[in-house]
């Protein structure tokens, strides 16, 4: 397989790293919503202080004992794979995997996601991960086997009740463990590895394998003994019995798959302590445990897991910023072996921090549209209209967090802290430690931010005046006025149900249509100035495309570009902006020396704007300058050049030429050329025949990749014009580079009830006069989609290119293109589009087409 078909995987990889952190992020809000919506704030806490200072202090001390134990598992494990590691990095990989695989279920999965995330930013390398979580995993069902398994041989019937087993069954499952165990310490030590599959599987030594017993299963003890002390002090069965009970119903809550193995845990642990303990001392003790052991650590986890992406990223951003200006040239390649390259890992990190952060801050708010009303005490609640059009305004300014607007961030920054402060007024422990971890993230990551105006003063102020109102009005309605019913649903769902009065519906779609309208101002991507070129500024272009253009260069001169010039002035990019797509046309012109910083200032200018760079129709000799800045190269085409020393009419490969210059010559076609200072008496017969050519193909002109009929235009160039008994019907303007040796045709005019072979000949003597007067080639323009690979390998936008060039003749004509330029047997030269990859691609050349041909339709007709 080439290394073409491999490439997307890395940028799969960067796609769903993100994605695990935010879903898990999110699993975690939703999980503890649903664990604790049955039970009122205001009564547990009642409950925890019932049970006492002393007992709950007992049950965190015990919670911070067992999961310091678990980061025990990673330094074993590293011991292992021969990797040591300061505990400073492993001990909080290790709590937060835990954390979370112990609260989400399939915690072996979980828990080898979240170490592989953060073990391979510390270069640990790929097989040394899988073996340190198989060793985690290993670890931790030694001590399950050691009491389970005892639990299981010493009381089969009990532990069959729980486990909806036969008691034989039961006996023989526990024997089982407890020979698993004893197994694995009488394999380790010296001896061969074990080999599976090809992969080798090397012995622990006996202190490291009798290591793992011990400490996993004191860590399950330290486990048990955070729900024992929680137990009322005169029902507490044995603390032995205790926990072999303990670890039978944790591992029928695994075996069940439910997250955290609520409510199998406990049915479990109901039949196998029995009558001694009473059902509602147990349920309080239960709830409370739930909240030590689990609420807590996964939010200390959350915080810490989303406080890692956001560091790793911005160390990656510092690290892109300060290689950048130091990156050394590459030699230009000949051609590109593939026709993307993505971008540098160091510059995908850094893109990650607000994508990470915008998707937190979605799920937020998600789940207060979806849920739309804060638990707790009734005497200062919020309605579910105030808390869903928040998680409303969450989602707008996700958007613009995703954009990297300092608006938004500033924005997120405010509703995130007045819900945080609001949550927890009311009770909303969750939501306000969500928001709070989400406000705390945010602050730091303020240099991600960096595109558009902080506080863009808006063109029409009435605008967000309007928005301020409506939302005022919608929150007054219900939480002021006392004229608003009682709204306990959703947002959404409240607004369409019937039970709802009309005027409250209608206070809810005012509310958010106003949220609506204030994200949509707020937000509005940063336009770039209206267009204006200066005499001095075009003078400079016109003294660069001189001396150092291509033949395209001389596109400047159409009226319909922007220049961003290079800080010295000597090399400068023409563009223009359509829709998101700032597209420059062809590569850079001037010094070579300026174009790094040309391109890279462009670059940083387009992505102040929220924009999408994209330079269309350049040149294999620069493709490092695109990619150094993470932008793909897609092929757009072949243009023919044809070399000029060797180009003549003999022989039997030229007859179609031949027959063709005598065929026009017999019907009385005349060429002349036509230095750019006698043009101008010739521009109202020009114009007459580029009107008829215009009106036949229904169409109009073609802009920016193409010269238009524009008098000013035309007279700055060499004209040929070909003429039938003195009557023009033919021309075409021709473009010289700066250094004198390439020549091409550029605006082609015909009348459409001229001879057919007019065009043939016109363009067939332009390449005899060039050779005449010393030119070395001459181009006859691009073949669109012409070359792009059709193998199993080849990358999609050239198969869906070939394609469109196999099927699309009804729309334009790309084979016959392709077969009259061969005709003059030319050097074909790759042609390529730079733009960001993925879907980034497609949507630049729509925008591209609109530029170039006036939208879809004006390509189809031309």
């Amino acid at each position: 397989m080439s290394s073409s078909s491999r490439r997307p995987a890395p940028r799969a990889r960067h796609l769903l790293a993100p994605l695990l952190v935010v879903g898990l992020l999110v699993a975690a809000l939703v999980l503890l919503h649903r664990t604790f919506r049955e039970h009122s704030w205001a009564e547990l806490g009642g409950d925890l202080l019932a049970l006492g200072p002393g007992a709950v202090l007992a049950a965190l001390a015990a919670t911070a004992v067992s999961y310091l134990a678990m980061t025990g598992y990673d330094a074993l494990a590293l011991r292992y794979v021969a990797h040591p590691l300061p505990y400073r990095r492993y001990g909080p990989a290790s709590f937060v995997a835990t954390a979370f695989g112990n609260n989400l279920g399939a915690s072996a999965v979980v828990g080898a996601a979240l170490r592989a995330r953060a073990y391979s930013s510390w270069q640990v390398p790929g097989p040394a991960i899988t073996r340190i979580v198989g060793f985690n995993a290993l670890t931790l069902a030694l001590g399950a086997a050691v009491l389970a398994g005892g639990g299981m041989v010493h009381d089969p019937a009990a532990a069959g009740a729980a486990l909806r087993l036969p008691a034989a069954a039961t006996a023989v499952l526990g024997s089982l463990l407890l020979a698993s165990v004893v197994a694995h310490l009488l394999w380790a030590g010296p001896g061969r590895p074990l080999v599976l599959r090809g992969r080798r599987l090397e012995r622990p030594s006996r202190r490291l394998a009798l290591a793992q017993v011990v400490l996993s299963t004191f860590e399950w003890l330290t486990m048990a003994a955070a729900l024992h002390v929680l137990l009322p002090a005169g029902s507490r069965p044995p603390f032995l019995t205790f926990a072999v009970a303990f670890s039978i119903a944790t591992l029928a809550g695994l075996l069940s798959g439910v997250p955290g193995g609520l409510g199998v845990f406990e049915s479990a642990l109901v039949v196998l302590l029995g009558a001694s303990t009473p059902p509602a001392a147990l349920a309080v003790a239960l709830v409370a445990y739930r909240l030590c052991y689990f609420v807590l650590p996964l939010l200390l986890a959350a915080g810490l897991l989303a406080a890692h992406e956001v560091s790793r990223a911005a160390g990656a951003l510092r690290a892109a910023r300060a290689a950048a200006p130091a990156a050394p040239a590459p030699a230009a390649p000949a051609a590109p072996a593939t026709p993307a390259a993505p971008a540098a890992p160091v510059a995908a990190a850094a893109a990650r921090t607000p994508a990470v952060l915008a998707l937190g801050v979605a799920a937020a708010g998600v789940f207060m549209v979806v849920v739309g009303d804060l638990p707790g005490s009734r005497e200062l609640d919020l309605s579910a209209v105030t808390i869903s059009l928040a998680g409303l305004a969450a989602l707008l300014t996700a958007r613009g967090l995703h954009r990297r607007l300092r608006a938004a961030w500033a924005a997120t920054l405010a509703l995130l802290a007045g819900v945080t402060v609001l949550a927890a007024a009311h009770g909303d422990l969750v939501l306000s430690a969500v928001t709070a971890v989400l406000t705390a993230l945010l602050v730091p990551a303020r240099p991600a931010f960096h595109r558009g105006a902080l506080l863009a003063r808006p063109r029409n102020p009435l605008r967000p005046a309007t928005a301020l109102v409506l939302v005022g009005a919608a929150v007054w309605w219900h939480e002021f006025s006392g004229l608003g019913g009682a709204v306990d649903a959703p947002l959404l769902v409240a607004s369409v149900s019937g039970d709802t009065p009309g005027a409250d519906r209608l206070a809810m779609a005012a509310g958010a249509v106003g949220v609506l309208l204030g994200g949509r101002r707020t937000f509005a991507r940063l336009r770039p100035g209206p267009q204006v070129v200066c005499e001095e500024q075009m003078a400079r272009v016109a003294d660069l495309v001189a001396r150092a253009g291509r033949c395209t260069s001389h596109l400047a001169f159409t009226g319909d570009k922007r220049f961003h010039l290079s800080p010295t002035g000597d090399a400068f990019l023409m563009y223009q902006v359509q829709g998101r797509s700032w597209v420059v046309m062809g590569d850079p012109v001037g010094d070579p020396g300026d174009f790094r910083d040309l391109v890279r200032g462009f670059v940083e200018e387009v992505d102040r704007h929220g924009g999408r760079p994209v330079f269309y129709n350049v040149l294999p000799e620069h493709a490092h300058l695109y990619r150094e800045h993470g932008l793909s190269l897609a092929k757009l085409g072949e243009e023919a050049v044809v070399p000029l020393a060797d180009f003549h009419l003999t022989g039997r490969a030229r007859l179609n030429l031949r027959n063709c210059r005598n065929k026009s010559r017999r019907l009385g076609l005349e060429v002349e050329f036509v230095a750019p200072r006698d043009v101008a008496p010739l521009l109202p017969a020009l114009r007459e025949v580029s009107d008829a050519w215009l009106t036949r193909r229904n169409g109009k002109e073609k802009r920016f990749s193409l010269g238009a009929f524009d008098e000013e235009y035309v007279r700055r160039f060499p004209l040929v014009v070909v003429r039938q008994d003195q009557r023009i019907i033919a021309f075409a303007t021709l473009w010289v580079d700066g250094d004198g040796r390439e020549v091409q045709v550029d605006l082609m005019r015909r009348l459409p009830d001229g001879p057919r072979t007019v065009m043939t000949f016109l363009f067939l003597e332009c390449v005899l006069w060039a050779k005449d007067n010393g030119f070395t080639s001459f181009s006859l323009g691009m073949a669109p989609l012409s070359g792009l690979q059709t193998g199993a390998a080849a990358p999609l936008w050239d198969r869906l290119g070939h394609l469109l060039w196999t099927h699309g003749e009804r729309f334009y004509n790309f084979r016959g293109l392709r077969t009259f330029k061969q005709g003059f047997a030319p050097s074909w030269r790759t042609c390529y589009v730079a733009a960001p990859g993925g879907l980034a691609l497609p949507r630049a050349a729509v925008d591209v087409a609109a530029l170039v041909g006036g939208g879809i339709r004006g390509v189809v007709r031309g």
